[in-house]
């Protein structure tokens, strides 16, 4: 071979690879749009089933599955700052609840009567006393919420459920999100974003990119629960997390 077959021939294999990195890049890209935008729909559903249902939501970010879904909540609808996330013992407070259904079954007839399963749920919570006090929240359809609220449905005009993953064999994943009720913004574990009846939300901003950096960012708008999807990556965070209803910083959170 001649030195200038030997050139051809590295040209053609440095442009495939050009060709393969590109393509792969305009598909990551095409998935972190798609995943992006489809993240923004389930947060101003989870936003319409707080208003329509009269109970506080939240969505659940997971950055080990790079899943989301979102969950209905009853008991204490406020939210506490932390320095990390609280998990609801969903699990302790359904078995509280079951054995106060199981003390109204033994009861005489007359006694504590319920007249609808709402109001059942009702006096068995208030039998399980605090074990099922505070926040309790579960997936739609499970749990404590279920019971009080019946079935909540997802409003996807495909029929799809609340729960979803990002497309991570295209590269795309969370990177970054920031709460208000936490004072550090988290990049592992759980995370949650919570919406409550009057229409309202706890800010946040979730950063979902891929493998080649390119980054897409959600603001969730604190009194309006506004979704709003932004290109790129904030430059500061705090510029949103620490702006008031009259949009003026504040100090701190």
């Amino acid at each position: 071979m001649t030195v200038l077959e030997v050139m051809i021939v590295l040209a053609i294999i440095g442009f495939m690879a050009y060709l393969a990195v590109s393509g792969f890049r305009f598909l990551s890209g095409a998935a972190l749009s798609d995943d992006t935008s489809d993240m923004a729909l389930v947060l101003r559903r989870a936003q319409l089933m707080s208003i329509e249902g009269g109970v506080p939501t939240r969505v659940v970010i997971d950055f080990d599955k790079h899943a989301y879904w979102v969950e209905a909540c009853t008991g204490d609808p406020t939210l506490r700052r932390t320095k990390e996330e609280e998990k609801a013992d969903v699990e302790t407070a359904q078995e509280e609840l079951d054995k106060a259904r199981q003390r109204l079954a033994t009861l005489p007839g007359g006694q504590m009567q319920a007249s609808s399963p709402e109001e059942e749920a009702k006096m068995a919570a208030a039998l399980a006393g605090r074990k099922v006090g505070g926040r309790i929240c579960g997936p739609l359809g499970t749990g404590p919420a279920a019971d009080q609220l019946g079935p909540m449905f997802s409003g996807d005009s495909m029929g799809r459920e609340l729960t979803r993953a990002l497309q991570q064999h295209r590269g795309v994943k969370f990177r970054e999100v920031w709460v208000q009720h936490l004072e550090k913004s988290v990049s592992s574990g759980q995370v949650t974003i919570s919406f409550f009846p009057l229409g309202f939300a706890e800010k946040a901003i979730v950063e979902i990119g891929t493998s080649d950096d390119d980054i897409e960012t959600i603001l969730v708008h604190g009194v309006t629960g506004r979704v709003e999807i932004r290109a790129g990556a904030l430059r500061d965070p705090d510029d949103h997390m620490l702006r008031d209803v009259k949009g003026e910083r504040e100090a701190e959170r």
